[in-house]
């Protein structure tokens, strides 16, 4: 690895948390919070993104995937590569996949920069482990994964350190089943945009990459940004308190007659690259439109208000404002009901975005949702877990910033 990308790497700063849908290897993500029982939750969909992590040990796949984004960018399959600076990149042209009876294993994207190999592998089969073997028959374990689940099958990011620069031929060894894949050197680009068609607004460049599959259309969206965090494309999937605010909640193909195509499942995000399917084939004058983006703001955080626990029944005006950047958090007020207290907050936003989501800190656990008698947004405490006072702030909030990306097809 080169000392460039080291650097990138190593100054790049690293989110908190991770989110506890996702498993990092040799070491879990601590729950962040709990919800409650009658708030939708998301949908735990799996990134189809891999992109080359240039070095081993455990780490987090925001500092991963921010760092990379600035380094290298590799298209799964379609063998492109961003800016080749870094090394003579290697990857997997097609999926391959293994199929017996009602179950699956497919390598969805592989990608290899010197000794170091990253597979996207997705299956129905029950996880276990994964291993690599070249074609001298040297294997190597991961030394760095993530795995993500939704519904009936997992998808995981599988880093690897290799003994050869230059092999091509690979086995993925899972359960009793060795699948084989060959890497190609890849095709080199020197402009994100000259990836496909593209739209720019708000600071933000988004590339539309289409692939017509047997019964629909693929579309591969990647951006690339300055100074964002782009936490999600528009898909109705992820949104949370923002959904009821917003007219258009998920991305759409337009076509020639006016006809609006919405994304099917299963698509996928991943931060770097998604891949969104939708149920028409390839034809004249489409257009992917694209009402918003969600954006995290990883470094923003508010001062700390200390509450005083009310008694039970009681409720105490609180009308205190916490800013967050553009945002702020009015806390209302604070009241108890037996053994559970309810601090009722107003999320205020800018012109063009719309705060959809914020991790509560101060606190160990805890239940938030939308009231629709009062509109307030409610955090919902155990009185076990909380003192004659508490404390509370606010970090890494999460918006909808509203926008103008339409992409033609063609």
């Amino acid at each position: 690895m080169t000392n460039n990308l080291k650097d990138m790497l190593n100054n790049i700063p690293v989110p908190d948390e991770i989110d506890d849908y996702i498993e990092i290897g040799l070491s879990k993500a601590d729950e962040e919070h709990r919800r409650r029982k009658s708030y939708k939750p998301l949908l735990a969909i799996a990134a189809s993104l891999v992109i080359l992590l240039a070095f081993t040990g455990i780490v987090g796949f925001d500092r991963v995937e921010a760092a990379i984004r600035r380094a290298l960018q590799y298209v799964p399959g379609y063998n492109v590569v961003v800016d080749t600076e870094e090394g003579r990149v290697l990857a997997l042209k097609d999926q391959v996949m293994h199929e017996e009876g009602d179950y699956y294993l497919v390598i969805k994207a592989a990608s290899k920069l010197g000794k170091n190999l990253s597979l996207t592998v997705e299956s129905n089969y029950e996880e276990d482990d994964i291993y690599l073997k070249d074609g001298d028959g040297n294997i190597s374990y991961a030394a760095a994964y993530s795995r993500s689940g939704g519904g009936e099958f997992w998808e995981g990011d599988f880093y690897f350190e290799v003994e050869n620069d230059d092999m091509k031929n690979y086995f993925l060894l899972f359960k009793d089943i060795e699948l084989p894949f060959t890497l190609e050197k890849t095709a080199e680009v020197e402009d994100f945009l000259q990836l496909g068609n593209h739209a720019s607004d708000k600071g933000v460049n988004l590339v539309a990459i289409k692939k017509q599959l047997e019964d629909k259309l693929m579309i591969s969206l990647l951006h690339q940004t300055e100074d964002k965090y782009i936490e999600d494309y528009p898909f109705e999937m992820s949104l949370m308190f923002a959904e009821d605010l917003i007219e258009e909640k998920s991305m759409y193909i337009l076509t020639k007659d006016g006809k609006r195509i919405y994304p099917s499942l299963p698509s996928s995000f991943g931060n770097l690259m998604s891949d969104f399917y939708f149920d028409i084939e390839d034809q004249e004058g489409l257009k992917l439109v694209l009402p918003y983006l969600k954006v995290r703001y990883y470094d923003l955080k508010s001062h700390k208000i200390k509450i005083k626990t009310p008694k039970d029944g009681e409720r105490e005006a609180i009308n205190e404002v916490l800013s967050l950047g553009d945002f702020s958090i009015e806390i209302v007020d604070v009241r108890r009901s037996d053994r559970e207290v309810v601090v009722a907050m107003i999320w205020n936003s800018p012109e063009d975005e719309i705060l959809d989501y914020v991790r509560v800190r101060g606190i160990d656990g805890y239940g938030i949702g939308p009231n629709e008698e009062t509109g307030h947004i409610e955090l919902f405490l155990d009185l076990t877990e909380l003192g004659r006072n508490f404390t509370l702030y606010f970090e890494s909030p999460s918006s909808v910033m509203l926008g103008d990306w339409v992409i033609d097809l063609d």
